[in-house]
Protein backbone atom coordinates (compact mmCIF):
# COMPACT_ATOMS: atom_id res chain seq x y z
CA UNK A 1 0.00 0.00 0.00
CA UNK A 2 2.50 2.50 1.02
CA UNK A 3 5.07 1.79 -2.27
CA UNK A 4 1.66 2.14 -4.17
CA UNK A 5 1.08 5.62 -2.58
CA UNK A 6 4.59 7.13 -3.05
CA UNK A 7 4.46 5.88 -6.59
CA UNK A 8 1.79 8.21 -7.29
CA UNK A 9 3.54 10.73 -5.57
CA UNK A 10 6.29 10.42 -7.11
CA UNK A 11 4.32 10.68 -10.46
CA UNK A 12 2.84 14.06 -9.45
CA UNK A 13 6.07 15.18 -9.07
CA UNK A 14 7.50 14.08 -12.25
CA UNK A 15 4.42 16.02 -13.81
CA UNK A 16 5.05 18.96 -12.28
CA UNK A 17 8.50 18.80 -12.97
CA UNK A 18 7.11 17.92 -16.98
CA UNK A 19 4.64 20.51 -16.81
CA UNK A 20 7.19 22.90 -15.38
CA UNK A 21 9.21 22.23 -18.05
CA UNK A 22 6.74 22.99 -20.67
CA UNK A 23 5.22 26.01 -19.46
CA UNK A 24 9.30 27.52 -19.39
CA UNK A 25 9.93 26.94 -22.84
CA UNK A 26 6.22 27.75 -24.38
CA UNK A 27 7.02 31.30 -22.47
CA UNK A 28 11.07 31.40 -24.15
CA UNK A 29 9.61 30.49 -27.44
CA UNK A 30 6.76 33.00 -27.00
CA UNK A 31 8.76 35.56 -25.92
CA UNK A 32 11.73 35.02 -28.43
CA UNK A 33 9.28 34.19 -31.54
CA UNK A 34 6.38 36.54 -30.64
CA UNK A 35 8.09 39.03 -28.52
CA UNK A 36 5.09 38.43 -26.46
CA UNK A 37 5.70 36.17 -23.19
CA UNK A 38 3.44 34.20 -20.78
CA UNK A 39 1.32 36.31 -18.31
CA UNK A 40 3.07 35.51 -14.99
CA UNK A 41 5.11 32.43 -15.40
CA UNK A 42 7.96 33.43 -13.28
CA UNK A 43 5.03 33.46 -10.35
CA UNK A 44 3.95 30.31 -11.80
CA UNK A 45 6.96 28.71 -11.94
CA UNK A 46 7.66 30.00 -8.29
CA UNK A 47 4.89 29.17 -6.24
CA UNK A 48 3.17 26.37 -7.96
CA UNK A 49 5.71 24.06 -9.93
CA UNK A 50 8.81 24.54 -7.58
CA UNK A 51 7.21 23.56 -4.37
CA UNK A 52 5.52 20.56 -5.57
CA UNK A 53 8.22 19.29 -7.30
CA UNK A 54 10.96 19.97 -4.64
CA UNK A 55 9.02 18.63 -1.81
CA UNK A 56 7.58 15.43 -3.47
CA UNK A 57 10.65 14.94 -4.09
CA UNK A 58 11.87 15.13 -0.80
CA UNK A 59 8.96 12.64 0.08
CA UNK A 60 9.79 10.12 -2.50
CA UNK A 61 14.01 10.36 -1.67
CA UNK A 62 13.14 9.84 2.24
CA UNK A 63 11.15 6.61 1.11
CA UNK A 64 13.70 5.50 -1.17
CA UNK A 65 16.18 6.16 1.17
CA UNK A 66 18.43 8.45 -1.28
CA UNK A 67 19.15 11.21 0.87
CA UNK A 68 22.21 12.36 2.36
CA UNK A 69 23.53 10.95 5.79
CA UNK A 70 25.59 12.77 8.03
CA UNK A 71 27.84 9.67 8.82
CA UNK A 72 30.99 11.53 10.44
CA UNK A 73 28.50 11.86 13.64
CA UNK A 74 27.55 8.10 13.59
CA UNK A 75 30.61 6.55 12.84
CA UNK A 76 32.37 7.94 16.31
CA UNK A 77 30.08 5.99 18.25
CA UNK A 78 30.60 2.01 19.20
CA UNK A 79 28.82 -0.59 16.97
CA UNK A 80 26.57 -1.39 19.78
CA UNK A 81 25.28 2.10 20.76
CA UNK A 82 24.73 2.78 17.05
CA UNK A 83 21.16 1.98 17.24
CA UNK A 84 20.12 3.83 19.57
CA UNK A 85 21.82 6.77 18.87
CA UNK A 86 20.28 6.62 15.19
CA UNK A 87 17.04 6.01 16.66
CA UNK A 88 17.59 8.74 19.21
CA UNK A 89 18.00 11.37 16.13
CA UNK A 90 15.11 10.00 14.41
CA UNK A 91 12.74 10.34 17.23
CA UNK A 92 14.21 13.91 17.83
CA UNK A 93 13.90 14.71 13.74
CA UNK A 94 10.06 13.39 13.87
CA UNK A 95 9.16 15.67 16.41
CA UNK A 96 10.66 18.80 14.75
CA UNK A 97 8.84 17.80 11.82
CA UNK A 98 5.79 17.25 13.97
CA UNK A 99 6.49 20.89 15.34
CA UNK A 100 7.33 22.59 11.62
CA UNK A 101 3.82 20.76 10.62
CA UNK A 102 1.55 22.76 13.22
CA UNK A 103 2.98 26.24 12.42
CA UNK A 104 3.29 25.66 8.50
CA UNK A 105 -0.71 24.85 9.04
CA UNK A 106 -1.33 27.70 11.04
CA UNK A 107 0.73 29.51 8.31
CA UNK A 108 -1.18 28.09 5.33
CA UNK A 109 -4.39 28.94 7.24
CA UNK A 110 -3.49 32.70 7.59
CA UNK A 111 -2.95 32.63 3.84
CA UNK A 112 -5.57 31.36 2.66
CA UNK A 113 -7.46 33.64 5.10
CA UNK A 114 -6.08 36.42 3.16
CA UNK A 115 -5.49 35.17 -0.30
CA UNK A 116 -2.35 35.03 -0.73
CA UNK A 117 -1.30 35.62 -4.48
CA UNK A 118 2.06 35.23 -6.19
CA UNK A 119 3.55 38.63 -5.90
CA UNK A 120 2.37 41.61 -7.79
CA UNK A 121 -0.26 39.20 -9.94
CA UNK A 122 -3.61 37.61 -9.23
CA UNK A 123 -2.87 34.10 -9.36
CA UNK A 124 -3.44 32.04 -6.15
CA UNK A 125 -0.45 31.13 -4.40
CA UNK A 126 -2.26 29.82 -0.79
CA UNK A 127 -2.85 26.14 -1.78
CA UNK A 128 0.59 25.04 -2.73
CA UNK A 129 1.41 25.96 1.15
CA UNK A 130 -0.86 23.47 2.43
CA UNK A 131 1.83 21.53 0.87
CA UNK A 132 4.38 22.30 3.18
CA UNK A 133 2.71 20.94 6.19
CA UNK A 134 1.33 17.56 4.39
CA UNK A 135 5.10 16.85 3.76
CA UNK A 136 6.60 17.39 6.95
CA UNK A 137 3.41 15.02 8.72
CA UNK A 138 4.83 12.73 6.14
CA UNK A 139 8.17 13.24 7.20
CA UNK A 140 7.51 12.75 10.99
CA UNK A 141 5.94 9.58 10.18
CA UNK A 142 8.62 8.24 7.91
CA UNK A 143 11.24 9.44 10.73
CA UNK A 144 9.33 7.13 13.54
CA UNK A 145 9.74 4.40 10.89
CA UNK A 146 13.22 4.81 10.69
CA UNK A 147 13.98 5.07 14.26
CA UNK A 148 11.76 1.47 14.84
CA UNK A 149 13.98 0.17 12.20
CA UNK A 150 17.40 1.96 13.42
CA UNK A 151 15.90 0.71 17.03
CA UNK A 152 15.32 -3.03 15.99
CA UNK A 153 18.57 -3.47 13.89
CA UNK A 154 21.68 -4.25 15.82
CA UNK A 155 23.49 -4.81 12.34
CA UNK A 156 24.60 -1.24 11.65
CA UNK A 157 26.15 -1.49 8.40
CA UNK A 158 25.43 -0.06 5.12
CA UNK A 159 23.46 -2.72 3.81
CA UNK A 160 20.42 -2.11 5.22
CA UNK A 161 20.81 1.73 4.38
CA UNK A 162 19.98 2.25 8.08
CA UNK A 163 23.26 3.81 8.38
CA UNK A 164 25.62 5.51 6.45
CA UNK A 165 28.95 3.95 4.86
CA UNK A 166 31.60 3.79 7.80
CA UNK A 167 34.46 6.36 6.44
CA UNK A 168 36.87 3.06 6.85
CA UNK A 169 35.07 0.98 4.30
CA UNK A 170 34.74 4.08 1.74
CA UNK A 171 38.50 4.30 1.71
CA UNK A 172 40.39 2.35 -1.10
CA UNK A 173 42.20 -1.30 -0.14
CA UNK A 174 46.01 -1.56 -0.07
CA UNK A 175 45.84 -3.72 -3.91
CA UNK A 176 43.74 -0.66 -5.37
CA UNK A 177 46.44 2.18 -4.18
CA UNK A 178 49.31 0.02 -5.69
CA UNK A 179 47.54 0.59 -9.20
Amino acid sequence: MSDRLFKIVEVAAVAGLLAMMAHIVVNALSRTMFDQPLVGTLERVQYWYMPVVVLLGFVVAMHRTEHVWADIFFSRFPARSRPFVGGAASIICAAVCFLVTVYSFDVAQHNRAIDLTAGLTDIAAWPTTYLVPLVFLTFGIQFIALASKQLRNNDSDSSGSVYAMEPSLDAPNEAEKTR
